[in-house]
């Protein structure tokens, strides 16, 4: 009886030790995938640049509801810019102070960055008549909100693609504007 005991106890200590060293195992496994997720993440965001894959309908008849990929690669920082003049459009959160900048109805038509300079181009909702000072607020907004960003140092502002007769056409909005140009912003 001593012995079947004894045969019994190592049995079970034999098979708990397999089965914690299968979970030991399979825990290191799950970080192994998680680092190789990482590191597929991070080769997709090389150079600034993430690569998505967008889907669309791909049957020519529409009797099917096929879906073809075709991929995109976006530049993350004109992704946050648009996204920042997004939340500029939007306004301040209901119980903040603060005042809105730009007509609610007002779209991001289009956003590049290059050589520094943020292009952004705005619809025709955005071009309201403004007072000097609310069209310097504007402006300031969208400079200092914008050139947080690390690639950008100055802002090119467009509505449907003029830079002319801006908002209250009381600034020289031509030129690219940085944070240096705010204190002397030229009056038209």
């Amino acid at each position: 009886m001593k012995k079947a005991f004894t045969i019994l106890l190592c049995s079970v200590i034999t098979l708990c030790s397999l089965s914690l060293s299968a979970c030991e195992k399979k825990d290191t496994s799950s970080i192994d995938n998680s680092e190789k997720e990482k590191e597929i993440i991070f080769q997709k965001e090389k150079n600034n640049i993430i690569s998505l894959n967008i889907y669309f309908p791909s049957n020519k008849n529409n009797d099917k509801s096929e879906v073809s990929m075709e991929q995109r690669n976006i530049k993350k920082d004109e992704l946050l810019a648009e996204a920042i003049m997004n939340e500029l459009i939007h306004g301040p959160s209901i119980k903040s102070e603060l005042y809105p900048i730009l007509d609610n109805k007002t779209r991001v038509l289009s956003v590049s960055i290059k050589d520094k300079i943020a292009y952004i181009n705005l619809s025709s909702d955005a071009n309201k008549k403004m007072t000097t000072e609310k069209e310097e607020s504007c402006i300031k907004s969208i400079v200092l909100s914008l050139t947080q960003l690390s690639s950008v140092d100055k802002v090119k502002i467009y509505v449907n693609n003029v830079d002319t007769n801006l908002f209250g056409n009381n600034f020289d909005l031509t030129e690219p504007i940085g944070k240096e140009n705010l204190k002397n912003l030229k009056s038209n």
